[in-house]
């Protein structure tokens, strides 16, 4: 079955929950989940049901 949107961003979710960024990098981390959600979503469509 193909992953579903949500599935993907519970996966990125739990890999940048530990992020610590620094005082002036704080904009980096939602950039990061974009980005990882849109690789993931080029790589491996989510199913659409």
């Amino acid at each position: 079955a193909a992953p579903t949107t949500a599935a993907f961003e519970h996966a990125v979710d739990l890999e940048l929950a530990a992020a610590e960024p620094l005082r002036d990098n704080a904009y980096k981390v939602p950039l990061a989940r974009r980005l990882a959600l849109d690789v993931l979503g080029r790589l491996a469509p989510p199913a659409t049901t």
